[in-house]
């Protein structure tokens, strides 16, 4: 969860993350190399001075719980458009999908008088 939420961060709010944690280059960094740095700035270190990944993801979502890195939106505008019209797109896919479920019912059900086989010449 922490490696996700720091690709959103690393997308949409790296002055944030530069302020926070001091990252010189943070545009481009993946989230695994962000979450070992913070582990290494803060101190979450285990024996033989390797990073403690659990501590460090623990740090960055206190961080962002507390409002520590900012005031961040994890949804953006543009992001809620897309989404939005994504829906609007498979709702008008399962209307014309039911539709037509709908009308194939009808043809197979439908009430026609079927002509008597003994009125039949």
């Amino acid at each position: 969860m922490a490696l996700e939420l720091l690709d959103t961060l690393i997308a949409d709010y790296p002055a944030l993350l530069h302020s926070r944690f001091g990252f010189e280059a943070v545009a481009g960094m993946p989230s695994e190399q962000a979450l070992e740095a913070i582990g290494r700035k803060r101190g979450a270190l285990q024996a033989g001075q390797r990073v403690n990944l659990q501590k460090a993801a623990g740090i960055v979502i206190d961080d962002l719980r507390s409002g520590a890195l900012g005031r961040i939106t994890l949804e953006t505008p543009q992001q809620f458009g897309q989404w939005l019209a994504a829906g609007q797109t498979l709702d008008a896919q399962r209307q014309v999908k039911k539709e037509a479920i709908e009308l194939d019912r009808k043809i197979r059900f439908k009430k026609i008088p079927r002509p008597d086989r003994r009125n039949a010449s």
